[in-house]
């Protein structure tokens, strides 16, 4: 487990690394190649105590560079996983991202202290919209929505309502799609209207100075 710069938390945790997703814009898939490693589904069961040495009550991004919830990651890969957050002696704060919402049972019941989110471009209305009604179904303390890499401006057709928390980001390492101020501001906008908190990365500055960069966490 690692120190991370990841600005909304501050531990990654890879139990299981790799991804079949293929999402053209993946940092982890670039960073494992760049140093010859695979990057198909693996397991680490060595690593499912390391939240437990942390003796620091911490936030921890679980499964930053896989998916815990796709389709191709075996049950028991994920039980085991679910199991050691459930009975880690650290009240730490656990934080699930998943670009698959709708493969959570909506009847599993998350403990208090993890907060699980979902992945949204705003490229693909279908997947985006499908991926917000599942994520607002969760039984978890805090349902959030991942706005990295923002690549286009919020639906109307798409309400944030049930949503706990917004993360905007911009794609960077990637001239392929300049992020507009507008799209911010549009997610930004629904959010205010839902009360929700907003958490903007530093990758937004600029054209966002970081002095305005709002970066709010959710109620706990």
């Amino acid at each position: 487990m690692n120190r991370t710069k990841i600005e909304w938390t501050e531990y990654s945790w890879n139990p299981i690394t790799g991804c079949h997703h293929g999402c053209w814009y993946c940092y982890a898939k670039k960073l494992f190649t760049r140093f010859h490693k695979s990057f198909l589904p693996t397991f680490y069961p060595e690593r499912l105590k390391e939240p437990w040495d942390l003796k620091k009550q911490s936030k921890i991004f679980v499964c930053s560079v896989s998916d815990l919830f796709a389709p191709w990651t075996p049950e028991e890969w994920r039980d085991a996983v679910l199991v050691n957050i459930e009975r880690c002696p650290i009240l730490h704060t656990f934080q699930l991202l998943t670009k698959n919402p709708e493969r959570i049972p909506i009847d599993y019941e998350f403990p208090r202290n993890v907060w699980v989110g979902t992945t949204v471009t705003n490229e693909d209305f279908t997947n985006d919209h499908r991926n917000i009604a599942s994520i607002v179904k969760i039984d978890a303390k805090v349902r959030f929505v991942s706005f990295e890499p923002l690549l286009g401006s919020l639906p109307a057709a798409i309400s944030l309502r049930g949503v706990d928390w917004i993360i905007i980001g911009k794609l960077t390492g990637s001239r392929k799609k300049e992020l507009k101020e507008a799209w911010v501001e549009d997610v930004i906008s629904e959010a205010i209207d839902n009360n929700i908190p907003v958490f903007m990365k530093n990758n937004l500055s600029p054209p966002w100075s970081k002095d305005e960069l709002i970066q709010e966490f959710p109620k706990q």
